[in-house]
């Protein structure tokens, strides 16, 4: 996997990744260098001499101009995978979106835009009306060490939370943060506690607001809930238990 990264939000991830993925997985990471030029004409001239091979691509630089060396490190590379974190809409304007869509599928590459990078899935992508299917096995073997949290939850007898073990955990390390936190929450106050919880780690999702099936919302806002659906599941298979 190579993880493109250009600031703070994407090291905590790729440090995140190297900490919790299996061995056999090779992380290398690439930091996209600052590119002034609104519209970049020769992708391939800011890109590095030496040898870049993949077979997933993780794309956390933080500007639409990163973005537009997506096909370049492709082929470079070799991937047939690229997932796209959006956790600011800044990043990745709708139209370049698109581009980058059409452009990548004809080179024959899979492409996810995970809005937030928590919302990844084995099988689907994004969150309310952004949720969308899509059919990889290198994305899908990602999205089963990363994504959207999967809890496992014990209760004490008082019905607090005893114990959290995090099958799954975010691509950041939020999920971990916050199992550390619940402990000794009573379980009636875990939903939506536990999601404000998780935005404390802190989340770099934007609170940008934007028109969605909900109305006026944030990506950030939908990290949280994520989170606490996460948390749900969890509660009512212990409480089964």
């Amino acid at each position: 996997m190579l993880v493109l990264l250009q600031g703070v939000y994407g090291k905590r991830v790729a440090d995140h990744l190297r900490a919790k993925a299996p061995q056999e997985w090779g992380i290398s990471t690439w930091i996209v260098p600052a590119i002034s030029e609104p519209i970049v004409d020769e992708p391939e001239a800011y890109l590095p001499p030496e040898e870049m091979a993949a077979d997933l691509i993780l794309h956390l630089a933080e500007t639409p101009q990163a973005a537009q060396l997506l096909p370049a490190v492709t082929q470079k590379s070799g991937a047939r995978a690229v997932i796209v974190a959006i956790d600011n809409s800044a990043w990745l304007p709708p139209g370049l979106r698109r581009q980058l869509q059409r452009e990548l599928e004809l080179l024959g590459v899979t492409v996810v835009f995970a809005e937030p990078l928590c919302s990844l899935d084995t099988e689907t992508v994004g969150y309310g009306d952004s949720l969308a299917h899509y059919a990889n096995a290198d994305i899908s073997q990602f999205a089963r060490h990363f994504g959207k949290p999967v809890l496992d939850v014990q209760l004490d007898r008082e019905g607090n939370i005893a114990g959290v073990q995090v099958l799954r955990g975010s691509p950041c390390g939020s999920t971990e943060y916050t199992a550390g936190l619940v402990l000794g929450l009573a379980a009636e106050k875990a939903v939506p506690a536990s999601g404000l919880m998780c935005l404390s780690y802190p989340c770099y999702a934007s609170m940008k607001f934007t028109h969605t099936e909900r109305g006026i919302d944030t990506i950030m806002h939908n990290s949280g809930r994520i989170f606490n659906e996460g948390m749900a599941r969890a509660l009512k298979s212990a409480a089964k238990k």
